[in-house]
């Protein structure tokens, strides 16, 4: 998180805002919980467990919808043999890449 989502102050690393005092704890948690789940999916594709990667993935991408968690369902969508859904996945890493 860059930025307090409710008054766009720069975010200090704290769980609270110090500008407007909201409590960023839930969002945090979420973004950490995402990062779980992204890294679950690489393991899992190490391990060569396509149908465990994309799950974490899909639950990754879900909780925090991000380039790199996008990439990752891809990846994962094309090696379960989910055409479609790679595709607008792929589609929407490339296009929202900073």
């Amino acid at each position: 998180m860059e930025r307090c989502p409710t008054c766009n102050a720069k975010y200090t690393g704290k769980r609270i805002c110090h500008r407007c005092k909201s409590d960023l704890g839930l969002l945090l948690d979420t973004e950490q919980e995402a990062g779980e789940y992204l890294e679950k999916a690489m393991s899992a594709f190490a391990e060569k467990d396509f149908n465990q990667m994309f799950l974490h993935a899909k639950r990754a991408c879900a909780l925090q919808r991000t380039p790199e968690a996008a990439r990752v369902l891809a990846c994962a969508s094309l090696l379960v043999n989910k055409f479609d859904m790679a595709m607008n996945h792929w589609s929407f890493a490339s296009h929202h890449d900073k």
